[in-house]
């Protein structure tokens, strides 16, 4: 999780900037979500940073490669938290655990 943001400009900004640079590195995201679950789109920062807290935004970036998965969203912790989570999962490392797992069934 990076710091919270107080302003959509922020918010946006730092997921831009993350997803072009995981862009660079991994190429176009293999799913790709971004938009306000609302009847019209918000017209103002105050607004959009109102549906980020309302749950009603959804900007999710992912990744599927190789070595496991990558994902990129604009989130939030509670009504004054709003943050942008970058997430890995690691393919051998989870199949690791799951097998371990199987095993001491």
């Amino acid at each position: 999780m990076f710091s919270d943001c107080d302003t959509w400009s922020q918010l946006y900004g730092n997921y831009s900037r993350l997803k072009e640079m995981l862009i660079q590195k991994y190429g176009e995201p293999t799913e790709n979500i971004e938009k306000f679950d609302t009847y019209s789109e918000p017209r103002d920062d105050n607004m959009r940073m109102l549906e980020v807290k309302m749950d009603r935004c959804v900007y999710v970036a992912t990744w599927k490669t190789e070595k496991g998965d990558i994902e990129l969203a604009i989130e939030h912790a509670d009504f004054s938290s709003c943050f942008v989570r970058l997430s890995y999962w690691d393919k051998i490392n989870t199949e690791k655990v799951t097998n371990s797992a199987i095993d001491d069934l």
